[in-house]
Parts: C-alpha cells; structure tokens; sequence
C-alpha cells in the first residue's frame, strides 16, 4: 500500500481527471455486483474492494456500503480509524453470515398417571377416601363433569402429590441415581416387567427404589432378598404361581424386577382393583391390610412410594 501524506495536512487535494473519476465510480458498483454474483467461498467473504475519495472518512464509506467503522477497522487492519488517505484501496467486508437456527427441542414424554378401576358401588367419596385424596382433586385430575356420576369399571387417574421445586415434565431424577449410572441403566427392565404385568413403570420403579435404591445385593434381617426386597415365600409364589418359571433367580436385577411386577399386579387384583391397597400389602401383607387396616409405619410407606411414583413419571 502505497503511503502519502494524510489528506488534513494537505492545502490542496491531487487534482483527479474526469476519466480517473468515471472509472471509480463504474469500478465500485462493478465490484460490488462480481462479489454478489460469486460462488466461491473466498469471494464470499468481501462486498467490495473501493478507493479512498478526496475527503472521505470511514464513517462515510461505511455509509455509503452499509457496514459499520469496526468492520472496515477489521477487515484492513488498520490501525487509526481517524487517518485514511485519498487513492488507497479499502476492502469492504460483506454482510455476516447467519447462524443457522437451532433444531427444535424433543417432545417430553410424560408416562400415564396411575389409574384405579372404579368398583360396584363406589362413590368419588369412597374413591377419595380410600386413596388419601379429595373428591375435588380426583374431579379436576379426570375432568369430571357430574361428580355424582361414577361408572364400575372406569379408570381414574390419580392425583399425584405435588412435587419438589424445579421438578416436572423431563425434570431430573434422584440425585442418587444419576450418580450410579450402572443403577440407571436398569430403567428398560422396569418398563419390560411393567409392560407384561400391567403395572405402571414408575411405581414399579420407586417401590423397588424405597425397598432398596436399587442395589441387587441388598439383603434383609428378614431374608428379603435383591432390587425390590423379595421375601422368600414370594419368590416361590412367583416362580410357580405367577410367572411358572422355577429358574428365575431374585438376585439377577431383571428376574427381581420382573417377580416384584408381577407380585404387584396379583395383590392388585385379588384386591379388587385397588392399587395403594396392593403396594400396602407388599409391605404389611394382604391379610393384615384387608383385616387390620394400615399400620402407620404402612401409611408412610404407601405415601412415600407414590411420591417418588410421580417423580420418575414426571421425570420420563
């Protein structure tokens, strides 16, 4: 490039012939339209390439182009935006490229509430009772028009409790769980044994998390044994009543899970249908539950299994 002296410490400016005029104004534009009508890369990357005028300021030509003092600054390298000088060459930078939009976000996949099966008789009352809730709750939950109004045989959802804060749809799962990813990855056979048995997966997922975490190894002082802390009795009953396989092995994760799915779904039905019922008994024992009702170590213990029920559903 060459160097002259800088325009306000002349008295005169070079006299510029007519010709020399027209071609710069013909040569700008021309550039400008090549630069537009270019496919290489390396073109892409300038407007324009211009001659400084008589007078002229990068404020000014960045006028004229549309750009900005800071990109002239950039793309020259010039080191005083405030001394330019008449006849040198000034790249002109093209416009920035766009980023690209980010592609949309997943669809959160929130599993189906915990449903119960209205029984003969029943009321929204008794439904409410049995199940800790209020008849308000369950109308809101299933939008029911006619609270008076109940079918035997229709599924109702139940309302879950309300979660922790900073929980919801695709919210985080325990803290200690996502720290055990060898735990974690045991998720698919829950859903394989909730799917065969008919149970739902996430309070499938958290009894066996309050039974034991889900260690494999846990042991009892009763002799429960694995995931979901089966008692010896209820293993045989498995194998041999429930599932007809007299090789499953309660300390396999899989086979565990599948016999406390299983196990689950029969004190269900032999309960008619209740399911907070059923999770009592796998506690305190069908019998005791349907003959002396909870004991209130049962009750915290239902309360807290459908509580981390409606987080691992709300997690997904």
């Amino acid at each position: 490039m060459r160097r002259r002296k800088p325009l306000h410490a002349r008295s005169r400016p070079p006299v510029r012939t007519r010709s020399s005029v027209l071609l710069g104004v013909v040569v700008a534009p021309l550039l400008l339209v090549l630069w537009m009508a270019g496919t290489g890369t390396a073109d892409a990357a300038f407007a324009a390439t211009t001659t400084v005028r008589p007078g002229d300021t990068l404020s000014a030509i960045a006028t004229r182009y549309h750009t900005t003092v800071a990109a002239l600054v950039a793309a020259n390298g010039i080191t005083n935006p405030n001394q330019i000088y008449a006849g040198d060459s000034i790249v002109v930078p093209g416009p920035p490229a766009t980023a690209p939009s980010p592609p949309p976000a997943p669809p959160v996949v929130v599993p189906s509430a915990i449903t119960v099966v209205v029984r003969n008789g029943d009321t929204l009352s008794a439904i409410a009772t049995r199940y800790h809730t209020t008849v308000a709750a369950l109308v809101s939950t299933n939008r029911i028009s006619n609270p008076n109004l109940v079918f035997a045989g229709a599924h109702l959802s139940l309302p879950g409790p309300s979660l922790p804060p900073g929980w919801g749809p695709g919210g985080p799962l325990p803290t200690t769980l996502l720290a055990h990813p060898d735990r974690l990855s045991l998720r698919p056979a829950f859903l394989s044994a909730a799917s065969a048995s008919g149970v739902a997966p996430s309070l499938l997922e958290a009894l066996c998390w309050w039974e034991s975490g889900w260690q494999s190894g846990a042991t009892s002082p009763t002799g429960a044994i694995g995931l979901c802390q089966l008692e010896p009795s209820t293993v045989t009953y498995a194998r041999t009543t429930l599932l007809h396989n007299p090789n499953l092995d309660p300390r396999a994760p899989s086979d565990n899970i599948a016999m406390a799915a299983a196990y689950i779904q029969n004190l269900t039905t032999r309960d008619g249908g209740n399911v907070r019922t059923a999770i009592a008994a796998y506690y305190q024992g069908l019998s005791s539950v349907q003959s002396r009702g909870m004991l209130g170590s049962t009750q915290n213990y239902v309360t807290g299994i459908f509580a981390y029920a409606a987080i691992f559903a709300q997690a997904g």
